[in-house]
């Protein structure tokens, strides 16, 4: 979910608040929020990608965003909003800044530029998951795929995960989405080459 805006954000702490946080290292594969479980802290991703994944009771994952450098999680759990079916899992090696509530509320109160950042990504996030609800209540598979898609690409117009992530994304199996990838293929609005996805431009 980077977003230009969400990248300033570290840039908005004071490095008082900064040095007193702690800063914590993630190996792929590893939690940095586990699901069913309270969240105490909130979050920035210094480096490194995550994915933020609902797991159901049967075992079943669905990746609900994706955080790169700059991006936060735990914002809610701090107003005591928790959201316990969800995970966040490091992507990549990740690196991350961990606050705890009293330092979340302190830096909230001691410097208006991270508080105003804060809410407008936040509010941002807020409308792209109500656009997406809109979206995806009218639209079939391959425009769903497509969104995902054009959401998550590079400067190059590449996409920046993989088939088994963004079958992941789009809630099906490698099956339907193989299946789905083709149609946009021969649409003439993806290429696939060499394991990449992108757009065709």
């Amino acid at each position: 979910m980077q977003t230009g805006i969400a990248y300033k954000l570290i840039d908005s702490i004071p490095p008082e608040y900064l040095n007193a946080a702690e800063r914590l290292q993630y190996p792929v594969g590893e939690y940095i929020i586990r699901p069913n479980e309270p969240v105490k802290w909130f979050y920035i991703l210094l480096s490194g990608s995550a994915k933020l994944v609902y797991e159901s009771p049967k075992g079943e994952a669905l990746i609900l965003d994706i955080y790169h450098a700059g991006d936060f999680f735990g914002e809610m759990e701090m107003v005591d909003l928790q959201t316990v079916d969800r995970a966040i899992i490091a992507m990549t090696p990740c690196e991350a800044y961990r606050f705890s509530r009293r330092q979340f509320f302190d830096l909230w109160d001691g410097a208006s530029s991270f508080s105003r950042l804060l809410l407008t990504v936040h509010s941002d996030r807020l409308l792209r998951a109500g656009d997406d609800k809109i979206y995806a209540e009218r639209t079939v598979l391959r425009e769903k795929v497509f969104r995902i898609i054009q959401n998550h690409i590079n400067a190059r117009g590449s996409f920046l995960y993989t088939k088994h992530i963004l079958a992941e994304m789009a809630g099906v199996s490698i099956r339907s989405l193989n299946r789905t990838l083709r149609e946009l293929e021969d649409d003439a609005l993806i290429v696939q080459s060499g394991g990449t996805i992108r757009l065709h431009i």
